[in-house]
């Protein structure tokens, strides 16, 4: 015996419904079959607005049509397979129920009232519909699918909307149809079963899966197949997580879990019929009937993740009460949780602190309100006495959890789940975890829901992280980064990791979009935007959208923006940055931007502010943490003035040098910043800063490559055209140290002493004096690498290598391993 429920999406149309037949006829070449139909998708939604429609005695008559044309359409679509003698009794039929339909809504119309007995028989009449048409498709093909009526089979009592199954009266019921000679083929509407005088008793929404999980227990069937419109149980929410993806087979205290939190693949309440007969449960795609879906069963092989899948449940109030009088009180909890049932409500979760002193849980959020309601009058004797201080709501939540037996025992995972919340900003309200340890839950906001369930998911499973971009400058750096993006784009996604490029601005423009700008014509993209302040733009996005891994990534030279660093922060927003001018600012903003990344928990990166692409902050951050103590750092940090005094070492004048330098981008946007030696003194105040050492800009002693006389001020094309005025004097300079074996460098240092920055002329024999054409070289002497320092060399200029360090700062934040 095999029961084989069909959802709503299933029957949804003609189409559909000829798929059901055709699974049913191959299923029944293999096995006695009970089939069990839900209505057509969206009929028990209509059925309830036209109930309600009717008791606040509005116009009914659109919704009862819609009825009736949903159902006529589909029989007009199968008539020329059904005959005109079965159309006709078809026809018959489903006019009975639209006249029952109309009968039952006038009847709630004129008493503008609907009693649960009366709502529960309206809302099942989209399943018996569904039913008449599906059995007379099934005789018109020569199945001959014998009709049961629950209301007969499935005993229930309690609440006609939430009712309670008796199963072994049920199980009684169903014998005919269990014994040998009972029927092959048999067909039943879901949802709902009957009292004992045979009225309408539902089961609750989503209430077919129970009605098969009951059948398949009553007929000791081998087999219960839940067909529905997805590839069975997913890892989370595909709607939710476009990387989720369908489990192959979970247990049945997994299914429980999962189901109960959330998971809307199957009923919560099917599992436990199942699981009580140890019939395998099998959820299957009717769209994609070859897919094996996923199985549940008792002995679901081991996970090869911890966690097997993650469930959301939304619409969440978590109630709480408190107070110090609650201490040591034996029957505290007995009393809180015999409020909420005779109150008829029902807790989702409960949790409670050691101290004793509260105790928070939480329900639907349509039930908050009576919750503090039944709570104020079971405990106001303590309330006069002062024993209860507060009875409190908090609304707007949700409660994600992590489910799986892989979690058992298993050490971290726990570390792992609060961890990915605090990635993403999500506070916490309360934590709940069974002796099972086959799940836990934590209550957060439900607006923070989609974004932490995403992220939770690729830190569990190691799938695709989305990294969203939100780039501020375009000019050369911003450009280069841009193309590097760009290009690296599919090896990094083949690796896990989905680089978006969601907002990108200039100072007079900006252009947004929440999927990722494409980047093949960015450039078209911005111009066609609208203007807009960009730090407004970086702001208001990151908090309308609340991504997962939000990055801003600074590649202007922007004082402004780099001031705004702490409010990008505190937006939700990491920040990495190739701008020196906030690690260079004043020192009570470097130590604001410090204090208000840690307080938010937000990374900030900015290893191309000294080396570009040379690992400089890096390797000094990791000497200081392991106890190494620098005595001195010295060296060549400018690749645009190596390059520009290495031109001029072979003849180049002066001020060609530093135009060809322009042309390459190896220069700042205006290159005065270059050749005052201002670049080059952000750099050494930098790590001087990193050393611990509390220095302002002025206090960098700077010698300028300009010599003191001339006239550098005014608009950069004036400044340029001044500029060969220096070079005779600069190449005689240059071909004296010649002579004396000596070449000049601009060389910044950190010593005990302070921070010095400017022309050096070196020997030869000098390590120093080889670095030239763009390189950058930096010597750390330390206690450990002493006499011998610790030397980093290599390319430094260019927009290229600097957009590949502002990269690799970025591909930090990402979790796990990259290629």
């Amino acid at each position: 015996m095999r029961v084989m429920k069909f959802g709503g999406t299933s029957v949804g149309n003609a189409e559909r419904m000829r798929g059901v037949a055709d699974l049913a006829a191959a299923a029944r070449k293999e096995t006695r079959v009970m089939m069990v139909a839900s209505a057509v998708s969206g009929i028990t939604n209509l059925l309830l607005d036209a109930a309600r429609a009717a008791q606040e005695g509005q116009p009914v008559e659109s919704l009862h049509g819609r009825f009736e044309d949903v159902h006529r359409g589909i029989i007009r679509e199968l008539a020329a397979e059904l005959g005109e003698a079965r159309l006709r009794s078809l026809e018959e039929g489903l006019s009975t129920l639209a006249s029952e339909l109309r009968g039952l809504l006038q009847g709630v119309g004129l008493l503008r009232e609907c009693s649960p007995s009366v709502l529960a028989h309206l809302s099942g009449l989209g399943e018996r519909a569904a039913c008449l048409i599906l059995g007379a498709l099934m005789h018109a093909r020569g199945l001959e699918p014998h009709a049961v009526e629950p209301r007969d089979v499935i005993l229930c009592a309690g609440d006609p909307l939430q009712a309670t199954p008796l199963q072994e009266e049920t199980r009684a019921r169903f014998t005919p149809l269990r014994e040998a000679g009972g029927p092959g083929l048999m067909l039943m509407p879901g949802f709902f079963g009957g009292d004992t005088r045979g009225k309408t008793m539902c089961l609750g929404r989503g209430g077919s899966d129970y009605s098969a999980a009951l059948a398949a227990a009553a007929l000791d069937a081998e087999l219960l197949e839940i067909w529905t419109d997805v590839d069975g149980i997913f890892s989370a929410d595909p709607r939710l997580v476009p990387e989720a993806f369908p489990l192959p087979e979970v247990s049945f205290e997994e299914a429980m879990e999962l189901a109960y939190f959330g998971a809307k693949v199957l009923h919560p309440k099917t599992i436990a019929p199942a699981r009580e007969r140890g019939i395998p449960v099998r959820v299957c795609n009717s769209f994609r009937p070859d897919h094996p879906g996923t199985r549940v069963t008792d002995d679901a092989a081991p996970p090869e993740h911890p966690v097997r899948g993650l469930s959301f449940l939304p619409g969440i109030a978590l109630v709480n009460l408190g107070g110090a009088g609650l201490k040591g009180v034996p029957g505290t909890a007995a009393r809180v949780f015999e409020s909420m049932a005779l109150a008829n409500i029902s807790v989702v979760l409960i949790t409670q602190g050691s101290s004793e002193c509260s105790i928070s849980f939480c329900v639907q959020q349509a039930d908050a309100e009576r919750a503090v309601q039944a709570l104020e009058v079971a405990f106001e004797m303590e309330r006069a006495a002062g024993k209860v201080d507060t009875i409190e709501q908090q609304r707007g939540l949700a409660v994600l959890s992590i489910v799986g037996d892989g979690m058992r025992h298993r050490v971290g995972v726990a570390g792992t789940f609060f961890s990915a919340l605090a990635d993403v900003g999500c506070s916490i309200a309360a934590i709940a975890q069974g002796s099972s340890e086959r799940s836990i839950s934590a209550v957060i906001a439900e607006t923070d829901g989609p974004r932490a369930l995403a992220h939770v998911h690729g830190r569990c499973f190691g799938t695709t992280e989305v990294v969203e971009l939100l780039l501020a400058g375009v000019g050369s750096v911003g450009g280069e980064l841009l193309k590097q993006v760009h290009q690296q784009a599919p090896k990094l996604r083949a690796h896990g990791v989905d680089l978006r490029v969601c907002v990108i601005a200039n100072s007079k423009r900006v252009a947004t979009a929440s999927e990722g700008i494409p980047l093949e014509d960015w450039k078209q993209r911005l111009a066609a935007s609208s203007d807009g302040a960009p730090l407004d733009a970086f702001r208001d996005w990151a908090r309308a959208k609340r991504p997962g891994r939000p990055v801003f990534v600074d590649c202007t030279s922007s004082e402004d923006i780099a001031l705004a660093y702490p409010s990008l922060m505190e937006a939700g927003l990491h920040v990495v940055t190739a701008n020196k001018k906030a690690n260079a600012g004043q020192w009570s903003h470097y130590r604001k931007l410090r204090e208000t990344a840690s307080r938010h928990q937000r990374r900030f990166l900015y290893e191309t502010n000294v080396g570009a692409a040379l690992p400089v902050i890096d390797t000094l951050k990791n000497m200081l943490r392991t106890g190494d103590r620098v005595l001195r750092v010295e060296g060549i940090l400018s690749g645009s003035l190596s390059f520009i005094l290495g031109l001029t070492e072979e003849g180049v004048p002066l001020s060609q040098a530093v135009g060809t330098a322009m042309e390459k981008r190896f220069t700042e946007p205006d290159p005065r910043d270059d050749l005052h030696g201002t670049d080059v003194a952000r750099k050494v105040l930098i790590l001087a800063r990193e050393l611990g050492r509390q220095v302002e800009l002025e206090q960098v002693t700077l010698d300028s490559l300009l010599p003191s006389d001339f006239d550098a001020t005014g608009p950069l094309d004036d400044f340029l055209a001044r500029l060969p005025q220096v070079d005779a004097a600069f190449q005689r300079r240059v071909e004296t140290l010649r002579a004396e074996g000596k070449v000049l460098r601009y060389v910044g240092s950190v010593t005990e002493d302070g921070c010095i920055v400017g022309l050096v002329p070196v020997p030869l024999t000098h390590p120093l004096a080889a670095v030239k054409g763009g390189e950058n070289a930096l010597s750390f002497t330390s206690e450990r690498y002493s006499p011998t320092p610790l030397v980093i060399r290599g390319y430094g200029a260019g927009a290229a290598v600097t957009a590949a360090g502002v990269l690799a700062d970025v591909l930090r934040l990402v979790d796990g391993p990259l290629p």
